[in-house]
């Protein structure tokens, strides 16, 4: 079964965004370099939902990501 089917309705609001596009563009910087687990997209994604839900800080997306 293919793991990366979006069910939920934040993961049909992002369908619209093109990530290739945004991927393209934070590989020709280079600002994934380094990075092993949290890539720029998936801070994009991880803030953009605290934003949509109205979390206020990092202890708020952290409760709301461990949930």
């Amino acid at each position: 079964m293919d793991k990366n089917t979006l069910f939920s309705s934040f993961g049909k609001w992002l369908n619209p965004i093109c990530t290739k596009t945004f991927i393209d563009s934070v590989n020709e910087i280079g600002q994934d370099k380094y990075v092993k687990k949290l890539t720029t997209l998936a801070y994009f994604k991880l803030f953009l939902h605290a934003e949509l839900q109205g979390r206020d800080g990092l202890r708020d997306i952290a409760n709301d990501v461990l949930c």
